[in-house]
Protein backbone atom coordinates (compact mmCIF):
# COMPACT_ATOMS: atom_id res chain seq x y z
CA UNK A 1 0.00 0.00 0.00
CA UNK A 2 1.24 3.31 -0.98
CA UNK A 3 0.63 5.14 2.63
CA UNK A 4 -0.66 4.24 5.86
CA UNK A 5 -4.49 5.93 5.68
CA UNK A 6 -4.80 3.50 2.82
CA UNK A 7 -3.99 0.50 4.89
CA UNK A 8 -5.84 2.12 7.86
CA UNK A 9 -8.67 2.18 5.68
CA UNK A 10 -8.49 -1.10 4.48
CA UNK A 11 -7.75 -2.65 7.73
CA UNK A 12 -11.16 -1.04 9.08
CA UNK A 13 -13.71 -2.19 5.96
CA UNK A 14 -12.21 -5.89 7.24
CA UNK A 15 -12.77 -5.37 10.88
CA UNK A 16 -16.08 -4.16 10.13
CA UNK A 17 -17.36 -7.21 7.94
CA UNK A 18 -16.01 -9.32 10.06
CA UNK A 19 -18.39 -7.48 13.08
CA UNK A 20 -21.33 -7.46 10.24
CA UNK A 21 -20.89 -11.73 9.80
CA UNK A 22 -20.83 -11.14 6.15
CA UNK A 23 -17.66 -13.55 5.73
CA UNK A 24 -16.01 -15.85 8.08
CA UNK A 25 -13.66 -14.50 10.83
CA UNK A 26 -11.06 -16.44 9.58
CA UNK A 27 -11.55 -15.06 6.13
CA UNK A 28 -11.76 -11.59 7.41
CA UNK A 29 -8.70 -12.09 9.94
CA UNK A 30 -6.61 -13.84 7.19
CA UNK A 31 -7.22 -10.92 4.59
CA UNK A 32 -6.08 -8.49 7.40
CA UNK A 33 -3.25 -10.24 7.52
CA UNK A 34 -2.37 -9.83 4.11
CA UNK A 35 -2.94 -6.05 4.68
CA UNK A 36 -0.45 -6.03 7.08
CA UNK A 37 2.27 -7.78 5.47
CA UNK A 38 3.08 -5.27 2.93
CA UNK A 39 2.85 -2.33 5.63
CA UNK A 40 6.76 -3.13 7.85
CA UNK A 41 6.23 0.33 8.33
CA UNK A 42 4.30 2.59 6.49
CA UNK A 43 5.95 5.03 4.15
CA UNK A 44 4.86 7.30 6.52
CA UNK A 45 6.57 5.77 9.88
CA UNK A 46 3.12 4.67 10.69
CA UNK A 47 4.25 1.07 12.60
CA UNK A 48 0.95 -0.12 13.31
CA UNK A 49 1.33 -2.86 10.42
CA UNK A 50 3.90 -4.91 12.38
CA UNK A 51 2.18 -5.00 15.40
CA UNK A 52 -1.04 -6.11 13.45
CA UNK A 53 1.05 -8.45 11.17
CA UNK A 54 1.98 -10.54 14.44
CA UNK A 55 -1.80 -10.28 15.74
CA UNK A 56 -3.66 -11.19 13.03
CA UNK A 57 -0.90 -14.08 11.49
CA UNK A 58 -1.28 -15.82 15.50
CA UNK A 59 -4.85 -15.59 15.12
CA UNK A 60 -5.11 -17.15 11.86
CA UNK A 61 -2.39 -19.92 12.75
CA UNK A 62 -4.35 -20.59 15.41
CA UNK A 63 -7.30 -21.54 12.94
CA UNK A 64 -4.60 -23.73 11.03
CA UNK A 65 -2.87 -25.11 13.82
CA UNK A 66 -5.60 -26.49 15.72
CA UNK A 67 -8.41 -26.37 14.04
CA UNK A 68 -10.76 -28.02 16.84
CA UNK A 69 -10.20 -24.96 18.42
CA UNK A 70 -11.48 -23.23 15.37
CA UNK A 71 -14.59 -21.68 17.36
CA UNK A 72 -12.22 -19.92 19.89
CA UNK A 73 -10.05 -18.70 17.83
CA UNK A 74 -12.72 -16.82 16.05
CA UNK A 75 -14.49 -15.39 19.02
CA UNK A 76 -10.64 -13.97 19.80
CA UNK A 77 -10.76 -12.53 15.89
CA UNK A 78 -14.32 -10.96 16.35
CA UNK A 79 -13.24 -9.11 19.85
CA UNK A 80 -9.78 -8.31 18.27
CA UNK A 81 -11.80 -6.57 15.58
CA UNK A 82 -14.02 -4.88 17.76
CA UNK A 83 -11.38 -3.49 19.67
CA UNK A 84 -9.56 -2.31 17.14
CA UNK A 85 -12.40 -0.22 15.42
CA UNK A 86 -13.10 1.64 19.16
CA UNK A 87 -9.37 2.93 19.41
CA UNK A 88 -7.77 2.86 15.97
CA UNK A 89 -6.46 6.38 15.20
CA UNK A 90 -5.68 6.95 18.85
CA UNK A 91 -2.11 6.47 19.28
CA UNK A 92 -1.76 5.70 23.43
CA UNK A 93 -5.24 3.32 23.17
CA UNK A 94 -3.09 1.81 20.02
CA UNK A 95 0.17 0.88 21.89
CA UNK A 96 -1.96 -0.74 24.51
CA UNK A 97 -4.04 -2.40 22.13
CA UNK A 98 -0.72 -4.32 20.96
CA UNK A 99 1.05 -4.67 23.66
CA UNK A 100 -2.09 -6.34 25.27
CA UNK A 101 -2.43 -8.89 22.33
CA UNK A 102 0.75 -9.53 21.12
CA UNK A 103 2.37 -10.43 24.61
CA UNK A 104 -0.69 -10.93 27.18
CA UNK A 105 -2.99 -12.29 24.97
CA UNK A 106 -0.93 -14.44 22.07
CA UNK A 107 2.15 -14.68 24.41
CA UNK A 108 4.92 -12.91 22.18
CA UNK A 109 8.01 -12.79 24.72
CA UNK A 110 8.71 -8.82 25.43
CA UNK A 111 12.12 -7.59 24.67
CA UNK A 112 14.33 -7.18 27.08
CA UNK A 113 15.16 -3.16 27.85
CA UNK A 114 17.94 -2.12 25.93
CA UNK A 115 21.01 -1.31 28.11
CA UNK A 116 23.53 1.11 26.90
Amino acid sequence: MEDSEAFRVAVRAQAAAMLEGDASPYDRTLEIWRLAMGEWPGPDGDEAGISLHLIWGALTDWVELRPTETDQAEAHMVTAAREWLTIEGDQQAEAEYFDRWVHDILGYERRAPVQS
